[in-house]
C-alpha cells in the first residue's frame, strides 16, 4: 500500500444561528495524499516490502478442484499468485505460488501435470510440491529439476517428510502439506524469485465493470467485484466459494488469458496448457475491466501484458493476482444482471 501523510486544513469562519445568538465556528477537514513508494517491493504482488525480502524461493504448490469433495481448500487465501487451469473432464485445478507469505498448511495437494512446469519456470528455480504423478509427467518434472528450473518435493521421492494426510477427510482429497516446514528443509540459501509482471497505476482505458466469468462443460467460475472490500470475490458453479476458515477466496487483480491446449505426451487423457506464446484476454482491477494482449517467448520469461487498444504496456494493482487460462470462447464479461444472480 502506498504511504500517506494527512494535512489539517481550516475552514473559512462559518457562521450558525442559534435563536437570537449568533455564534461562529470554525470547522477543520483531514485530506489524505498518497505518496508512492519508492522502496523494495514483494515481487511477486508489487506491495512495499520496508523490511526486507523475505530470503526464500517461490513455493508452488499443485491444489485440487476436482469436485465438491476438494471444497473447501486451505491456504489459497494467502497465495500472492493463483494459476487456475483445466484438467480432465473440463474441470480446473490451481497452481497456487507463494512467497511473501506462507499459510501454516495447504490442502489437498494433488497430483502434478505437464502444465505445470513450463508455468513455474519463470520463477528463478522454485520449490514445486505436488502429491506425485504419473511416470511420464514424473520423469517430466525430473528433467526441469536437473536443468535447475525447480526444486521438486512430493510424496514419491524427496520430501516426503512434508507432506501427511487428514484422517478426516478421504483420500485423495486429504493431501496436507506443511509450507514452512519444506522452507526450512533447504540447502542453503535460495535467493527470492524476481518479479514477473508489472504494477502500477489503472490503465487509462480501463472501464468500470462487474465481472468476469470462465465456463468450460464442467465448471461455472465467476468473480464480482465488491465495492466494501474492493476486491473481486470468487464463485464457483453458481455459489460463492469460501477458504477452510468460512471466508470467501478474493483476489486483488483477476487475468483471463486466452491460450490453447493440447494432448499432453505424458499422458493422452491429459490437457496440456500452451502458457508460452501470445493471445488476447482481460485485465480485471480496481473494479475495472481493460482488453489486454498477453506474450511470454520463453518459459523463463515474465508475463508482458499490453493494451489490446494501445499496445502501452499494462499493470496490475498491488496485491495478490488469480489468472484465468480459458480457452477461446469461453470467457465473459459479466453485466450488472448476472452479477446480481450471483451475488443475490
Amino acid at each position: 500500500m502506498p504511504s500517506t501523510t494527512e494535512d489539517i486544513v481550516t475552514s473559512p469562519t462559518v457562521r450558525t444561528e442559534f435563536g437570537d445568538t449568533e455564534a461562529v465556528a470554525e470547522g477543520t477537514t483531514t485530506t489524505t495524499t498518497e505518496v508512492p513508494w519508492d522502496g523494495l517491493t514483494m515481487p511477486l504482488t508489487g506491495e512495499p516490502a520496508p523490511t526486507g525480502l523475505p530470503e526464500r524461493p517461490a513455493l508452488v504448490v499443485k491444489v485440487g478442484n476436482n469436485d465438491g469433495r476438494s471444497l473447501p481448500q486451505v491456504g489459497l487465501e494467502v497465495a500472492d499468485i493463483v494459476y487456475e487451469v483445466m484438467v480432465e473432464n473440463y474441470v480446473t485445478r490451481f497452481i497456487a505460488v507463494y512467497h511473501s507469505e506462507l499459510p501454516e498448511a495447504v490442502r489437498p495437494v494433488r497430483s502434478a501435470r505437464s502444465s505445470d512446469i513450463d508455468l513455474l519456470a519463470n520463477l528463478d528455480r522454485p520449490i514445486f510440491a505436488y502429491w506425485g504423478s504419473n511416470a511420464g509427467v514424473a520423469e517430466e518434472v525430473g528433467e526441469a529439476e536437473r536443468l535447475g528450473l525447480l526444486q521438486a518435493r512430493s510424496t514419491v521421492g524427496r520430501g516426503q517428510e512434508h507432506f501427511h494426510r487428514d484422517d478426516s477427510r478421504k483420500a485423495p482429497y486429504n493431501g496436507v502439506l506443511d509450507p514452512v516446514s519444506v522452507v526450512n528443509s533447504l540447502d542453503g540459501l535460495t535467493p527470492p524469485p524476481g518479479p514477473i509482471i508489472s504494477y502500477g497505476p489503472v490503465p487509462a482505458s480501463a472501464v468500470r465493470t462487474f465481472g468476469v466469468r470462465w465456463t468450460t462443460a464442467n465448471r461455472d467460475i465467476a468473480f464480482v467485484w465488491d465495492t466494501g472490500s474492493e476486491r473481486w470475490i470468487r464463485y464457483q458453479d453458481g455459489v460463492l466459494h469460501f477458504d477452510a476458515n468460512g471466508v470467501p477466496l478474493a483476489a486483488d487483480n483477476v487475468l483471463k488469458l486466452t491460450v490453447g491446449y493440447r494432448r499432453s505426451d505424458a499422458d493422452s487423457i491429459s490437457p496440456q496448457l500452451l502458457s508460452v506464446g501470445s493471445g488476447d484476454g482481460w485485465l480485471f482491477r480496481d473494479g475495472t475491466v481493460t482488453g489486454i494482449v498477453w506474450s511470454r517467448q520463453f518459459i523463463a520469461d515474465g508475463w508482458t501484458i499490453l493494451d489490446d487498444d494501445t499496445g502501452q504496456l499494462l499493470h496490475l494493482d498491488q496485491g495478490s493476482t488469480w489468472v484465468l487460462m480459458a480457452r477461446l470462447g469461453e470467457g465473459e464479461i459479466l453485466d450488472a444482471w448476472e452479477a446480481r444472480a450471483l451475488t443475490g
